[in-house]
């Protein structure tokens, strides 16, 4: 035997029997998802849910729209601070 032979499987034969066991693996799971949703009512569990959340979007839009006048104005004040900041470090 010579040093450039492998020894025991290679990768590429031992991913011919994984294939086997993924393949096997998803179909069960897929099985296993589609009797799970079939025993849920999923208007049952997911609508109430929607509903929350959309009763939740107009009082986030308002208070997006009442921030945004404050961010302005920060955002002004704090340019007009800066400004003079660097008008006073330049004088020196």
């Amino acid at each position: 035997m010579t040093d450039t032979q492998p020894v025991g499987k290679r990768f590429r034969d031992s991913l011919k029997g994984a294939k086997v066991k993924i393949v096997g693996l998803v179909a069960s799971g897929t099985f296993l998802v589609a009797s799970a949703s079939a025993a849920i009512d999923l208007n049952g569990t997911i609508g109430p849910i929607l509903d929350s959340v959309t009763e939740l979007i107009p009082s986030i839009i308002s208070m997006i729209v009442a921030l945004v006048p404050a961010i302005i104005v920060m955002s002004i004040v704090g340019f007009i601070v800066a400004f003079l900041d660097k008008v006073l470090n330049m004088l020196k």
